[in-house]
């Protein structure tokens, strides 16, 4: 278990997954709250990162190697952007590169335990959300930020990936969380989300009041959905991009790995994945934006120049059930076949590369946004090239249940694998669950990320106390 020690510091934090969870948090912050155990500290308006001179790349910035720092900064996290964190935070804008392969820049928010000694090793997590938006002032690097106000209020789902920084935090590991996504919105693109992400880890490595002992650092890298996908990247692209780290394990929740798979969704609750994928690549790809241009209604391109300002619970909320179908002059199928549009949506497909770290693959039988057959191809696709892969196929779950029933067994697969002197993964295995907290460990894996959840609500630091 984990240690929950130490005094309340006013710094709360906010739960993500299971409904039971997230009121188990409200009314635990309610709770102190009225009983004036926490003020919330108040906090001046932050500039959005397309206004914040901080994400911009320095003069001869691609001079330098990926992964080296180029500007950091202190910061605090807060739940709802108004209640701090128990956790010391900064933020580090480094040299990475795009999907042409240029030197371009991101953001990622490292994270270390408030009792953490820096002198101190530890293994490192990279955390990649799943912020699934084409705009960047959507980044967990400015919504998770006390005072990020309104604008931080509208990308609320990353704050839902607090119970998993939580968890984390509770086994005294450092934490790395990119806006992989980059300045533009790149969420669909193929190879630069893992460039992105994997140079994020080179930076937290060379952050010296992390304390991490460099290329040495035992790493692992966990994500769901669009998380899943930029993480399926960085598993794909670290064997030739960053070979030097070591990747203990790279743990992926129903990824995206097939961008135009996310079509059966048309006219669904779930639609709005269809124009966020098309307004990132139209903001990626020029030859995409023109030929997408050529077919879009007036009502299309309106519908995708908002998408590409606005961050996923607005975008899905306000195009539920839209029948793209109607915002084209042409047959979805036929316009699937455009050549610049085909090109791109093809290269969006993981499985062409192998990686070289153990995978942890975990997806809904019944997803109604991830289609399930695309991460049994991608999982027979990894293991035929050589990879270990262990797939768990839940059949209880869909899209929005799995993050909160999987969480357990995913971080109890993470510990093995950060363990010292841990075993290797060999070999593939597919597994078929009822439910993956269906397992006694897995349980109680989740009443521990659960008290800590809500400990770290109440004020109280989270994980061992190293000082």
């Amino acid at each position: 278990m984990s240690v929950i020690k130490g005094d309340p510091t006013g710094r709360p934090r906010r739960g993500r997954r299971a409904i039971a969870v997230l009121v188990t948090m409200a009314f635990a912050v309610a709770t102190v709250l009225l009983a004036g155990g926490i003020t919330p500290a108040p906090a001046a308006a932050l500039p959005l990162p397309t206004e914040d001179p901080f994400y911009q790349p320095p003069e001869a910035f691609d001079a330098q190697e990926p992964g080296t720092i180029l500007r950091s900064r202190e910061v605090r996290l807060a739940v709802a952007t108004l209640l701090p964190l128990n956790v010391r935070t900064w933020q580090l804008l480094y040299r990475t590169t795009d999907l042409n392969e240029q030197p371009t820049v991101a953001v990622t928010t490292v994270i270390l335990p408030a009792g953490a000694d820096p002198n101190r090793s530890r293994p490192l997590v990279s955390l990649q959300f799943y912020y699934d938006s084409a705009s960047n002032n959507c980044s967990p690097s400015f919504v998770l930020q006390q005072g990020s106000g309104l604008p931080g209020i509208e990308g609320i789902h990353s704050q839902s990936e607090l119970i998993a920084i939580a968890a984390l935090i509770s086994q005294g590991w450092a934490i790395s969380v990119p806006d992989y996504e980059g300045l533009n919105g790149h969420l669909t693109v193929p190879r630069e989300p893992g460039y992105m992400t994997l140079d994020g880890i080179r930076a937290a490595q060379r952050f010296q009041p992390l304390g991490l002992d460099g290329a040495n650092t035992p790493v692992a890298m966990w994500g769901y959905s669009g998380g899943g996908m930029g993480s399926g990247w960085a598993a794909e692209m670290q064997p030739t991009y960053a070979p030097e780290l070591n990747v203990k394990g790279i743990a992926l929740g129903a990824p995206t790995s097939d961008v135009v798979s996310l079509l059966h969704v048309n006219g669904s609750m779930f639609s709005s994945l269809i124009g966020i994928g098309i307004s990132s690549l139209r903001n990626a790809y020029p030859k995409f934006k023109e030929a997408s241009d050529r077919y879009l209604t007036a009502e299309g391109k309106a519908l995708m120049d908002r998408t590409n300002q606005q961050c996923l619970p607005r975008n899905a909320l306000s195009q539920m059930f839209i029948d793209y179908g109607r915002m084209l002059t042409i047959p979805i199928p036929d316009f699937l076949q455009v050549p610049e549009i085909k090109e791109a949506f093809e290269s969006t497909v993981l499985g062409r590369n192998i990686p070289t770290a153990p995978i942890f693959l975990y997806q809904g039988v019944f997803d109604e946004a991830v289609p399930v057959w695309t991460n049994d191809r991608l999982s027979q696709q990894w293991c035929a090239g050589g990879a270990s892969v262990i797939y768990k196929r839940d059949h209880l779950s869909e899209h929005l249940t799995l993050p909160s029933l999987g969480m357990a067994d995913t971080l109890n697969w993470l510990k093995s694998r950060l363990a010292p002197q841990a075993p290797d993964q060999f070999g593939c295995r597919t597994e078929n669950v009822v439910s993956m907290l269906a397992d006694f460990n897995a349980l109680l894996t989740q009443i521990e990320i659960n008290l800590n959840a809500t400990f770290g609500a109440l004020g109280f630091p989270i994980g061992p106390r190293e000082r």
